[in-house]
């Protein structure tokens, strides 16, 4: 079966290298030093955010899929009062794709010490929020040097074949290396004979200029 795009609906995040990410684990963060709960820190990396950059995104439906090409994008960092990260991507001029919009927001919350995500994309109108925990700081997992943050629960309309699908998400959030930041989004099924976590969405930001 061939599956169209509008069959694969979801909303997603990421900055950072985020991205994602992109905002939104990474590719060139690897060896890098963890992110610690420094809000200097966190002021660094949105800075490096800030810009417009070229973003490659792919999607994989299930844990065992291929990875689908989605449209390219063009997303747009701005600060918001030099501390609140705002990015709006949008489909790149070339693609004759169906158009679309997400905007998403990046923070670090003085008050309870995490880096905060909120991204709404109109391929998938459902707010998505996605905060970091302490422990990342002492992070000893592969992804060392880049920024998970944990979502809640939140139901896909369309996946695949199946319809109104429960899951668990996280965002892997990457820091800026050689003008490139990489976000990922993993899944976990919260029903279903498999519910092992996949890497669901990669976005690849390549800075213009």
């Amino acid at each position: 079966m061939k599956l169209r795009l509008d069959d694969l609906k979801i909303s997603v995040c990421l900055v950072a290298s985020i991205a994602c990410g992109s905002l939104l684990t990474t590719v060139a963060c690897a060896d890098g030093a963890p992110l610690g709960e420094n809000a200097n820190e966190a002021a660094a990396l949105i800075q490096e955010m800030v810009g417009t950059w070229n973003v490659r995104q792919r999607m994989w439906p299930g844990a065992a899929a291929k990875a689908i090409d989605l449209p390219p994008a063009i997303a747009h960092r701005a600060l918001i009062e030099s501390s609140i990260l705002q990015e709006v991507m949008t489909l790149a001029p070339e693609s004759s794709e169906t158009s679309f919009t997400r905007v998403a927001y990046f923070e670090h919350n003085d008050v309870n010490r995490q880096r905060e995500y909120f991204s709404l994309d109109t391929r998938a109108p459902q707010m998505m929020n996605e905060r970091s925990r302490a422990s990342d700081a002492s992070d000893k997992s592969p992804n060392r040097g880049a920024l998970t943050l944990y979502g809640g629960r939140f139901v896909a309309p369309q996946w695949g074949e199946s319809k109104n699908v429960p899951f668990r998400y996280r965002i892997v959030v990457a820091r800026v290396e050689k003008a490139q930041q990489v976000v990922r989004l993993y899944l976990k099924p919260q029903s279903g004979a498999n519910i092992k976590e996949f890497l669901a969405f990669e976005y690849v930001y390549t800075r213009k200029g």
